[in-house]
């Protein structure tokens, strides 16, 4: 699998909070915020959700996805952000172990939760950055169709 590009990378792995949007069984959008890890080499979000929420209960039923992650600055010279596409996946017992493992290291408090989680596996991703000129975009796809 071909990684986005390094500037991709560097921004989400400097961010931790994704805003995410699901289709529920209605036929109606729904956008929720979540902290979230990211997994270079699966190039997977991971993050943790019970399964009563509206998402999550939107995810079991359909799992393509769409979200963002951005950041807020008084100057639009710094605007930065990404949008992007993915599959969500409640991760089984077997799966699981990895994807904790990462979230507790990077938020030890959520242990407490003990909340199922979930990969987000980026399908497409579009990065902005003013900080390389106004309205640049950087553009990837994975290659192997999930």
């Amino acid at each position: 699998m071909k990684l986005p590009d390094v500037k991709i990378i560097k921004f989400i792995q400097q961010q931790h909070v994704l805003s995410l949007s699901v289709i529920l069984a209605e036929h109606q959008p729904w956008t929720c915020n979540a902290f979230y890890v990211f997994d270079e080499e699966n190039c997977c979000l991971y993050l943790l959700s019970e399964l009563k929420t509206k998402h999550a209960q939107a995810m079991l039923k359909n799992p393509n996805v769409a979200g963002t992650i951005s950041i807020s600055p008084k100057s639009v010279a710094k605007i930065q952000g990404i949008q992007f596409s993915a599959k969500a996946e409640l991760l089984t017992e077997n799966q699981a172990s990895h994807a904790y493992k990462l979230y507790y290291h990077a938020f030890p408090f959520a242990r407490v939760m003990k909340a199922p989680i979930w990969s987000i596996c980026l399908q497409e991703i579009k990065m902005t950055s003013n900080l390389m000129g106004f309205a640049h975009k950087t553009y990837w796809q994975r290659s192997e169709v999930l």
